[in-house]
């Protein structure tokens, strides 16, 4: 006498490999997990003994490439505006340069 059909047997059997093998998964990832931590532990523990009044280095947060590809564009549109304004200095420049020169000339021959 049979309880479950073949079919169903054998996808409850599929199921369960499945679950299994996602539960041998987890509980690998958690011992990874664990172990890390015990080993961040460690270390901190570690740097602290040793240097007990410093403080442990904290790396900073990288920036994204979109932060920098900002950063950059701004830089590059100061860039220009300073490059305007030399512009414009150096046309002042040249025009009070010459209107000097010519009265200079101008106080010379009176």
């Amino acid at each position: 006498m049979r309880l479950v059909s073949a079919s169903k047997y054998a996808a409850l059997q599929t199921r369960y490999e499945r679950t299994a093998a996602a539960l041998e998964k987890a509980e690998k990832l958690a011992a990874e997990r664990q172990a890390a931590n015990s080993r961040q532990a460690a270390e901190l523990e570690r740097l602290r003994d040793r240097h007990p009044d410093a403080p442990v280095f904290q790396a900073q947060p990288v920036q994204g490439d979109v932060e920098l590809r900002r950063q950059l564009n701004l830089a590059r549109r100061a860039l220009r505006e300073l490059a305007d304004q030399i512009d414009v200095l150096q046309t002042s420049h040249v025009a009070d340069t010459r209107e000097l020169h010519d009265l200079r000339q101008n106080g010379a021959t009176s």
